[in-house]
């Protein structure tokens, strides 16, 4: 067993307890959008304390002023992985797929597949959210996961949707339980999905 999560309440979100072993896949409805980021936040830093082992996959961002004159490209990037490592040079499986290529310049879909790719040469146990992510990457990534998972890697995947509720190992439904009117549907929404 790498995981046992303990039902918690965040941020006014039931989210029912869960193991994770090896060779699984635990998706966690959560919704998305902004409002509740500190969700997905506070969910990466209970799992990264309860197993270090499990690296969340960090969305690309380039924030120093250096960085703005000279973007980082698809090479640099990459420098700092596992050289025998399968994922390495899979990036580059996608016909346009350079190095010289900056990051800046790709849609979100590519960019979440370079950092899925660089942090699965240093470890096949993950926490990744597909924010910024269309429909079809989505289930590009998702095949990749399945692939890991294979290999017998584990993965906690962040969605708001469930299309591959039936496929994962277990599906996790977060409940909302607090007063705001707002939200006093989504229960009812999302199991009728």
């Amino acid at each position: 067993m790498l995981l046992s999560f303990k039902e918690q309440i965040i941020e006014d979100f039931l989210i029912p307890s869960f193991i994770l072993n090896e060779g699984e896949i635990v998706i966690l409805e959560i919704p998305n959008g902004v409002e509740f980021q500190k969700i997905s936040l506070k969910l990466i830093e209970i799992i990264s304390e309860l197993n270090s082992e499990i690296k969340y996959i960090e969305h690309f961002k380039e924030n120093s002023f250096l960085s703005k004159l000279f973007p980082i490209t698809i090479g640099q990037y990459l420098k700092k992985c596992d050289e025998n490592s399968i994922y390495k040079n899979k990036i580059y499986e996608i016909e346009w797929m350079k190095p010289q290529i900056k990051i800046n310049s790709i849609a979100g879909r590519y960019r979440r597949l370079l950092s899925l790719y660089k942090t699965l040469t240093l470890t096949k146990n993950i926490i990744i959210d597909l924010v910024g992510v269309d429909p079809i990457g989505g289930v590009q990534i998702y095949k990749i996961l399945k692939q890991n998972q294979n290999e017998n890697g584990s993965t906690i995947l962040f969605d708001s949707c469930n299309e591959f509720e039936k496929d994962c190992t277990n599906f996790i439904r977060a409940k909302y339980i607090g007063i705001d009117k707002r939200y006093k549907n989504y229960n009812e929404i999302m199991a009728n999905k």
